[in-house]
């Protein structure tokens, strides 16, 4: 059995997602990050980094980093279809785009969100996160002329970053603007928010209060 870390709102949506699809058999473990259980010794143990997500493997040993996991994921289930496979044609372009998007479209969600983590002054954490609404702005432009196939990332096949792109967006301030002015992406995130396995983990990871 897999065990998935998790926090509300967090990059494990994405790896929940791909379990779904992939019908693996796993449990999920939830790490309350406002009261630090992520920086206990026991999590730290599990994940060093104190980052969630985090998937402890059947044999015990637990990885970190969403975009491993994303990989480890799409390598041990190929039937699941969740990304090319080594020796695949597309293989090279699915691994850039989701490096792209774990080290620019993932980091600007995180500053933009989070810009008291990045400076000190109510001045600097001001300019933190502008220049990440800024970055982040670039960053679906970007994706929007990445798209290669009318609704998923690579063309003519779903993949994990379909799920990865549609998870960016759930943090976007106005999700309805950046769908008018990115209908490439707005055409991804409708599909892939379709499938069940997208479904269930977004469902599972609303925040309570927005349920209220």
């Amino acid at each position: 059995m897999y065990l998935l870390h998790w926090e509300y709102m967090a990059g494990s949506i994405v790896v929940h997602a791909l379990l779904e699809d992939a019908e693996a058999v796993f449990d999920l473990r939830h790490v309350d990050m406002a009261a630090e259980e992520h920086k206990t010794h026991d999590y730290l143990g599990l994940n060093p980094t104190g980052r969630v997500p985090a998937l402890t493997l059947p044999d015990g040993l637990t990885i970190g980093e969403t975009g491993a996991i994303v990989t480890y994921l799409g390598e041990v289930f190929p039937k699941a279809g969740l990304s090319p496979q080594p020796g695949e044609a597309d293989r090279p372009e699915f691994l850039f785009w989701l490096n792209v998007m774990t080290t620019a479209g993932y980091p600007a969600v995180v500053r933009w969100n989070h810009p008291e983590r990045f400076a000190t002054s109510d001045a600097a954490i001001a300019e933190v996160a502008d220049k990440a609404s800024a970055d982040l702005d670039d960053f679906f432009d970007l994706m929007e002329g990445a798209i290669s196939g009318q609704t998923s990332v690579l063309k003519g096949r779903f993949s994990a970053l379909d799920y990865y792109l549609s998870m960016l967006t759930e943090w976007s301030s106005d999700r309805q603007h950046l769908f008018a002015t990115h209908p490439k992406i707005a055409a991804v995130y409708h599909a892939a928010s379709q499938r069940p396995g997208y479904r269930t983990a977004i469902n599972r990871h609303v925040l309570p209060e927005a349920e209220a």
